[in-house]
């Protein structure tokens, strides 16, 4: 993040506002660019990604400027602060090209909401558009139940690295929000799958530690065969004789759920529910809310903050001895050790 600002005092004053903890994925360069003859060259040398410009009043950095300027730097966001507050000038900027246009004076909590933002939004065209076909590919083979992850993955990553010249922060910050945008459209289009995956391993997350492409490329593709896993363990709940009754199942997996309850909740007779539901998936009902809530117990486990009695009491065991019975039947080893597994498995944590 570059700063211009012909007189340099507005700039200094907010390099020093503590927001800029919260963001350590940005650069800030103290070097504050001061002449608008050398704007282009020191943006292009320096190859800054968002800049912050102090408007005095002059056409220096107007509207016309800032349009030729964005114009030239495709990839670059601008943030104007300025002293006009009128319709008129205010709406120019924008039509040229601005991310935002902050009236001075202003407080630290205003700029920082503008860069939230920006962070927020950073990168999703280019995600939406450039990285489309590729990213499509890789939620289409998730829905078959997964097998070519590693090759997609590894073609994601090649096209980001060549398209964003292998800087390593805007590569991360641009896989990060891929990685989002997968997430988010795997749930839109089977919601049920919200409840197996943790959200913590897609979701963007303002600063973090630099990690190598490998490290990137094995941590996807680690997240998106589990999400893959549990597509095919649970694709037989998409067949429409059980669907409704599966559904159910999964969304209200955090309550204790009885075959009544279900029964209720779905407007079917028990009877029935146990017939369809064991000649469609050759599984009892019984079997499959066990299987479930186990699959679900995996995920809750990974929230540091949940006890493993917390975690009994969410799923609707009667106690901890209960579920921890029944989660060492399943997965041979208690919900204790398992927890010890995930942080021996999930070590690549922020530094």
């Amino acid at each position: 993040m570059s700063f211009f600002d012909r007189k340099g005092v507005n700039a200094e004053k907010i390099m020093k506002y503590s927001f800029w903890k919260k963001f350590r994925n940005f650069d800030l360069d103290t070097e504050i660019i001061r002449s608008s003859e050398l704007l282009s060259e020191s943006i292009h040398q320096r190859k800054s990604d968002i800049l912050i410009a102090f408007s005095d009043g002059t056409d220096l950095i107007s509207p016309e400027r800032i349009h030729d300027f964005v114009t030239k730097f495709a990839k670059l966001q601008l943030i104007v602060i300025g002293r006009d507050s009128s319709y008129k000038t205010t709406r120019c900027y924008f039509l040229s090209g601005v991310y935002d246009y902050l009236t001075d004076p202003f407080d630290e909590s205003t700029l920082e909401e503008s860069v939230a933002r920006m962070c927020c939004d950073y990168g999703v065209d280019y995600v939406e558009n450039e990285l489309k076909f590729k990213v499509d590919a890789l939620i289409a083979n998730i829905f078959l139940g997964g097998g070519s992850e590693d090759f997609i993955i590894s073609e994601i990553f090649e096209q980001i690295f060549k398209d964003w010249n292998n800087d390593p922060v805007n590569c991360q910050i641009i896989s990060d929000k891929a990685k989002l945008y997968i997430y988010e459209t795997l749930i839109e289009r089977k919601p049920w799958l919200e409840k197996f995956l943790y959200k913590d391993d897609f979701t963007y997350r303002f600063g973090f530690s630099l990690k190598s492409k490998g490290e990137l490329i094995r941590i996807w593709i680690m997240n998106f065969k589990e999400a893959s896993a549990m597509v095919t363990k649970y694709q037989m709940i998409d067949d429409k004789l059980v669907y409704k009754i599966g559904k159910y199942a999964v969304v209200h997996v955090d309550e204790k759920l009885s075959l009544d309850d279900v029964s209720k909740g779905v407007f079917l007779n028990p009877s029935y529910i146990s017939h369809v539901f064991k000649k469609i998936t050759n599984m009892s009902f019984v079997n499959f809310m066990t299987e479930v809530k186990i699959d679900r117990a995996k995920v809750l486990l990974r929230d540091n903050e949940m006890s493993i009695k917390e975690i009994a009491y969410t799923l609707g065991f009667a106690n901890q001895e209960y579920f921890t019975k029944i989660f060492k039947k399943k997965m041979g080893v208690t919900p204790i050790m398992y927890k010890q597994f995930l942080i021996e498995k999930y070590v690549i944590e922020e530094s």
